[in-house]
């Protein structure tokens, strides 16, 4: 087995050696494809004199995405204990029934702490807050 690796190694060794001696004439003899702007370029307003306005975008984005996760948690949970509560309801007398009872135990309370849930994010007044089980609101804090 070391015989193959080593062969393997000087094998790459020597396919890098030769694509590095093949390459190196075109690249000393490139361009540069783009050059770069004497000013810095601008993508989104000055920064600098506005930074809350960044800051705020993803507090409020953040309130979003977890919002969304929790959602989609809450939903995911829900469907699982409805149908282990729908495969204990067919064989009550399954071995896997006390299975079925201690999960669907374990998925309520979980499903409880999505409820217990609360994110929020204010900025001059105006506030966005998820609430329980994902839901969003907006308004004044």
């Amino acid at each position: 087995m070391n015989a193959i690796a080593a062969k393997f190694q000087v094998g790459a060794a020597a396919l890098a050696l030769g694509a590095s001696a093949a390459f190196a004439p075109v690249a000393a003899n490139a361009a540069p494809v783009v050059e770069a702007p004497a000013a810095p370029v601008q993508v989104m307003g000055d920064l600098a004199q506005a930074p809350g306005d960044f800051i705020w975008f993803f507090q409020v984005s953040s309130v979003q995405i977890a919002a969304t996760m929790t959602r989609s948690a809450t939903f995911w949970t829900d469907t699982t204990i409805a149908i282990y509560e729908a495969k204990l309801a067919r064989n009550p007398d399954s071995i896997f029934a006390p299975f079925y009872q201690n999960r669907i135990a374990q998925l309520n309370v979980q499903r409880a702490a999505f409820g217990a849930l609360s994110i929020s994010a204010c900025r001059d007044g105006e506030g966005i807050s998820a609430g329980p089980y994902g839901t969003v609101t907006r308004g004044p804090c």
